[in-house]
């Protein structure tokens, strides 16, 4: 145990002492997680529900005419919602891009919307609402706002022709055009695997997030780049003769390797806690969304645990097989850049095409990745991690084997 303990405070004192390998195991993913949190923050706040800037040109300039454009949903920017004398001035300012969209609302609009043959005189006179969107607009936030305007008319329209046929049904109650459309019939949630996943006992249900996924992502790739710090200790060993002298010690190779695993362990915990902070403080004071930590505690210390000791057995292999530090750092920072291409953490699984998204599961880094999410997003519980989080332990223990045999062979 004295052995061991020594060994330990050997590598805390080299780690302690590579202040190029700290900053990459503490400072870049936390930066990764700050820049990706606010770049993605879009992407996982679908542009489709973003309400773009429109104005319109009122033609009909009657009550109807004006309860549909009131009736839509106000802009971004709600100084914007304004009405054109001009129709050629409206489809030039959105054609110069310095309006989204505009909305051309015809003479008769009044007159045909409450009559059953509206379809006739759009076919002889044209339709009565057109919406123009400029060039630029992604088509997303246009068709989202084409279906809404839809909606709105087609809720005046019901109103119209139900006014003066079914104003009301022998038990009082309205025939309005929502009860007609039945719109309280239906609701939407977030799925949660579990109300009582959480330490408040009932788990919010919302959707994934960009600072969720970033946590996860580049929390999964600073655990496994201690692949740098840890091979580069390891290379200086074995050239200045350390390893040599512990093995003529009689130091078993276990306790060399149980050396290096029990410290970066400890640094790999303190990375999650860390980066998890930064999602919760940090982030939302740039902007972003804000980190919750209403997690499963023992979810989260099971894959963090798994995920830390396949990153540092895969770091002893590597460095088990090199000769030089550049070779270690270089094949392992590789592997480790390639792993995270494919597993989701530098492009998120949700915008890969479905190939891409089958390949991941041959990365490691996709394993931790799904294991966190799940805990982050889904209040997975400890069962539910359970599959990623053993097929990284398996990698952790095959690992380590090879490390081991090879540090024998090579001591």
């Amino acid at each position: 145990m004295h052995v061991l303990s020594a060994i330990i405070k050997k590598e805390l004192l080299a780690l302690s002492r590579d202040a190029h390998g700290l900053l990459i195991l503490f400072v870049m993913p936390a930066l990764f997680i700050l820049i990706m949190s606010l770049a993605l923050r879009d992407t996982f706040r679908p542009a489709a529900f973003e309400i773009p800037n429109w104005a319109v040109w009122d033609g009909d300039a009657t009550k109807e005419s004006a309860a549909f454009r009131e009736a839509l949903p106000l802009p971004a920017r709600s100084e914007l919602r304004i009405v054109y004398v001009s129709s050629d001035d409206l489809e030039r300012d959105i054609a110069r891009g310095k309006m989204q969209i505009g909305i051309f609302i015809q003479p008769g609009f009044a007159l045909t919307l409450g009559e059953m043959d509206a379809d006739a005189k759009t076919k002889q006179h044209g339709p009565f609402v057109t919406i123009i969107a400029e060039p630029g607009l992604p088509a997303a936030i246009k068709t989202a706002f084409d279906a809404e305007a839809a909606r709105v008319l087609g809720l005046q329209r019901m109103r119209e022709l139900m006014r003066d046929s079914w104003p009301q049904d022998a038990n009082g109650v309205d025939l309005t055009a929502d009860n007609i459309a039945g719109t309280s019939l239906l609701a939407t949630r977030y799925a949660q695997v579990s109300s009582a996943t959480t330490s408040g006992g009932a788990a919010e249900t919302a959707s994934l997030n960009a600072v969720q996924q970033s946590v996860s992502a580049w929390l999964v790739f600073g655990i496994f780049f201690v692949v740098v710090p840890l091979s580069t200790i390891f290379i200086s060993e074995k050239q200045q003769g350390t390893l040599p002298r512990l093995r003529a010690l009689r130091v078993p190779a276990r306790l060399m390797l149980a050396g290096k695993v029990i410290p970066f362990y400890a640094v790999n915990l303190a990375q999650t806690v860390l980066m998890m902070l930064v999602g919760r403080h940090l982030v939302p004071l740039c902007g972003g969304d804000a980190f919750s930590l209403d997690v499963n505690w023992l979810a989260l210390w099971l894959v963090a645990t798994a995920t830390s000791l396949a990153a540092i057995g895969f770091a002893l292999a590597v460095a088990a097989f090199a000769r030089t530090t550049e070779q270690a750092t270089t094949t392992g920072a590789a592997t480790i850049i390639v792993f995270a291409a494919l597993g989701g953490i530098m492009v998120p699984k949700m915008v890969m095409p479905a190939f891409m998204q089958k390949l991941a599961v041959i990365s490691p880094m996709s394993w931790s990745h799904e294991g966190f999410l799940g805990i982050f997003a889904r209040g997975a519980t400890t069962a539910t991690v359970l599959p990623p989080a053993l097929a990284l332990l398996l990698l952790a223990a095959l690992a380590l084997l090879i490390a081991r045999w090879r540090l024998s062979r090579q001591t």
